[in-house]
């Protein structure tokens, strides 16, 4: 795209215009990954309204968001020259957010909400450590203390009395299962995205979600038909707004950002939760929760503070 700049009488300077979209664009990530955020924010809402099993709401988030995507995929020249190597990473990336929603939907199911709810979100955790022994990437102090407090704030939010008597459950154990998947996507997630655009991996890597949670429901003996129109109506929210909207904004934003200021920042995604709920589902934010939620805010400001944006060069989103 070319902008045609018009001197006027008082010499003002075209580079100003420059600096002043250059900074505009400096925030984009953060305002995508905020959208994103509130979009997934959307997802245990959507999932409680259609009261069916994890496993089936798992599959139609990843089916309905797949069949939103494909019409701009298809639609898009780029999406046919994707590497080999980067579409078997988009693959993967989609088998392990698949396995992470298995396993997080079936830990509620097997242990109090709460409890799976706190577990999952000690991804950051596993983020930091991978990038530090695998990527040999150093988080910094920052991530870490941020990264402590952001977790103290979640247990207050879940319930912190209530985490001894299921520690070592089924549903416990398949929670911290599945942070462990999340973890291993917004770490894949950054190193592929150099290659492919938005559009096209969101594409690849929500078909194969699809299959997998399909095969999931397959060998459960998952009933996916017969659900009254309250609940396909919310499971069409949370395959179009939870899943194509937030996920395409989130993963344009990991091309940008790095993944353990974008893994922390997500755990936020529990107050946002909480607030939708207040006027959706009729619950309220007690004293503990709302120090929770302060208390996250302060652990993801910490993190992100002085943290330097990716340098991955990307694909442009249009041609």
């Amino acid at each position: 795209m070319k902008i045609l700049v018009i001197m006027n009488a008082n010499n003002y300077q075209p580079t100003s215009i420059n600096n002043k979209m250059k900074k505009s664009k400096k925030y984009l990530p953060y305002i995508l990954l905020a959208f994103g955020l509130l979009c997934i924010g959307w997802s245990a809402v959507f999932v409680k309204l259609a009261d069916v099993s994890g496993l089936v709401s798992g599959f139609y988030r990843m089916f309905i968001g797949a069949i939103s995507i494909m019409p701009l995929w298809l639609l898009r020249h780029k999406s046919w020259k994707i590497d080999a190597g980067s579409f078997r990473i988009a693959v993967l990336c989609g088998v392990l957010f698949a396995c992470d929603i298995a396993l997080w939907n079936t830990s509620i199911m097997l242990s109090k909400a709460a409890i799976a709810t706190l577990l999952a979100n000690m991804a950051p955790v596993w983020v930091g450590l991978g990038s530090y022994f695998i990527l040999k990437e150093k988080a910094g102090r920052n991530f870490w203390i941020g990264c402590i407090i952001s977790i103290i704030g979640v247990s207050l939010i879940t319930g912190i009395t209530s985490i001894s008597a299921s520690m070592f459950s089924w549903g416990a154990i398949l929670a911290i299962m599945a942070s462990f998947f999340y973890a291993a996507y917004l770490l894949i997630t950054p190193r592929v995205r150099g290659k492919v655009d938005t559009i096209s991996f969101t594409a690849v890597s929500m078909i194969a979600s699809s299959v997998v949670l399909l095969i999931f429901c397959m060998v459960s003996e998952s009933k996916l038909t017969g659900y009254s129109t309250k609940s396909w109506m919310a499971l069409a929210g949370l395959g179009f707004v939870s899943q194509f909207l937030g996920w395409i904004a989130i993963n344009w934003a990991l091309a940008y950002i790095n993944s353990t200021t974008a893994s922390v920042t997500l755990l936020s995604q529990s107050i946002v939760t909480a607030i939708i709920a207040i006027p959706v589902l009729g619950e309220t934010l007690s004293f503990i929760e709302i120090i929770g939620a302060i208390v996250v805010l302060t652990g993801i400001f910490l993190v992100i503070k002085k943290q330097k944006a990716s340098k991955t060069e990307i694909l442009p989103e249009y041609e």
